[in-house]
This record gives C-alpha cells, structure tokens and sequence, in this order.
C-alpha cells in the first residue's frame, strides 16, 4: 500500500495523479542514491494501476496486489535487479521478448530496469529502440542511483522523479521506533541502503566507542575493531563513519550545540576541549579513513585516535 512507503510524498502524489488523469508516461526516470525506496515505489506504482479492487490505491488484498507482492506477477517484469555486472543485451532481449502483445493479466504491463546505469551500450542501445517505440499498455521504469551515467537520448524520453534522502526523525517516526535512533541518523535518510547485519554492528560499535569513555582500555578496543574491520572489510567504512559520528557530537557539545545523535554522550564528564584537541583528533580519523585504502595498521591507528579521545574525559 502506499502507506508503506516512508516519505516522498511529492513523488507519490504525481504518480497517483499520472494514474488518477489515466495520463501515465511510458517511460519513467526513478533517480536518487541507492536506500531510499524506488524500488519500493515501483512495485507499488504497478500494484495501483493493476489493482483489482481500489484502482490507484492498492489494496494488497486482491490476486493482482498479491502476486505482485510475491514476485510472481507475469506482467511485472524485472531486469538487473540487484545486479553486479553489467546488464547484457541478451538480458534485456530475454525480457522484452513478447513485449508488444498485450500483458497477460494486468492493464499495463511495468518493466523495472535497476541499476539502469549499469546496461551496456548495447543494452542501452535496446532499451532506446525500445522507448522510441513504446508498447501502448508497457509502462518502463528505469530505477538509476547514477542517473549521469545513462545515455543522454534514454533519459531524454523519461519521465524524471527524482528521490532525496527522507528525514531520519520521519524514518524513525514512521517505522513506529522499530529502528534504533542512531542507526537511522547514521543512514542519513537511506536506510534501504543498510542491510541488518550492518545495523547489528553499527550498534555494537557504538558501544564498544562509548565504553571508552567509561575507562575501557583505548587499546583493547582498538584492537576488537580492527579485529572486526579485518575479519569483514565491508565493515571498516561503517566503523569509521560511528567513529566519526562521536567526535561531530563531541564538536557540536563543545560549541554549546544539542543537535547530537549519540545522546549518551551528555551524561560524560568531559574536561575543557581545545581547538588544538579537535584538531588532533579530525587530522586523526581523516588520517585513518584515508589509510584504510593503503593497507594502514588499522589497530594502531585506532589506538592513537582512541587515546586522544581518551584524554578529553576529566579524571
């Protein structure tokens, strides 16, 4: 339903009128970074056209809506969903064949094309013939977290939406406080984008960090991290971003802000921090972020940046 969408009410609110006017474009453009929902928004644009029940509004009730929601839809077709490599030619031709024919059970027929930025000239070349000659009951919905990187004449013949990054205390409000605080702050408004194991280790993370302020060893804790990092590099940019959280809250306290998202942090007998104190520290994770690439000791690197965080608490 469209209720189940968090945010983009603007988005939402052209394509019910589009379908509402019965003047639906052939093409659509769903562009934004990856984690906000297009997709999301995709499946429940093709529910509201097709639905058996409420036309525009889908029900999730009806066989439509239900298959739909299932994946097993004929008529909602999928290409590249997910995809790590490039979107070959022959993937797009396998979809498309048929493409002219009416759809099998619904009014119109969807076809979502994600990432779009990742078809080759050839693919592209496919998807242009395509769309300069549109099946009449065919609706394309080309989903692109890169929109610069499709061809300018693709584009061209799309319907552009663009998607921005939803306020983290809409996230928050709307998910009914299913989702930690801090892990949607932390996503900056897209929370798709974040699968739940990395939520898992954002939160574990955070605690290890806030525990150093309590007196856990900055070397022990620095030696568990990188341990983590180690074990699974994707995790090292997630670390480094919870870090980096903490010493923008510790800034912002410092000048007398409250706009914090690590809440803990106001019951921690800070001493006087120094302009030099924050400037050690940033030079620090700066340092770090960029050395993770160079194959940097992480635990050593961590261990000074821990013992400077360390320092600014009065003993």
């Amino acid at each position: 339903m469209w209720k189940d969408v968090i945010g983009h009410l603007s988005q939402i609110e052209m394509l019910k009128s589009h379908i509402a006017s019965g003047q639906m474009d052939h093409a659509y453009l769903f562009a934004g970074i990856k984690g906000l929902g297009k997709t999301l928004v995709a499946v429940e644009f093709f529910k509201a056209i097709n639905c058996l029940k409420t036309p525009g509004d889908p029900c999730d009730a009806c066989p439509s809506c239900i298959k739909a929601l299932s994946g097993n839809h004929p008529d909602l077709v999928k290409i590249g969903l997910k995809s790590r490599s490039w979107i070959k030619v022959e993937d797009v031709r396998n979809a498309l064949e048929g493409i002219a024919l009416r759809p099998f059970e619904a009014r119109f027929r969807v076809v979502i094309i994600e990432p779009a930025e990742l078809m080759n000239q050839a693919s592209s070349n496919a998807i242009l013939k395509t769309l300069e000659e549109p099946p009449d009951t065919t609706i394309f919905i080309l989903i692109a977290h890169k929109p610069s990187l499709l061809l300018p004449t693709i584009i061209s013949r799309c319907q552009r939406i663009r998607f921005t990054p939803i306020d983290p205390k809409a996230i928050y409000e709307m998910t009914q406080s299913k989702i930690d605080p801090f892990v949607v702050s932390l996503s900056s408004g897209a929370i798709g984008a974040m699968a739940s194991s990395d939520a898992d280790f954002i939160l574990e993370c955070r605690k290890e960090i806030m525990s150093l302020f309590k007196g856990y060893s900055p070397f022990s804790l620095a030696s568990n991290l990188a341990s983590s990092a180690k074990a699974n590099r994707d995790l090292t940019p997630i670390m480094i971003s919870t870090i980096e959280s903490v010493i923008r809250d510790i800034i912002v306290m410092k000048d007398g802000g409250d706009n914090i998202i690590n809440k803990d942090l106001y019951g921690i007998p800070f001493r006087h921090i120094t302009s030099y104190d924050i400037s050690q520290i940033l030079d620090c994770i700066h340092e770090v972020r960029c050395g993770v690439n160079d194959n940097i000791n992480l635990k050593v690197a961590l261990s000074e940046l821990f013992l400077m965080l360390a320092r600014i608490i009065s003993p």
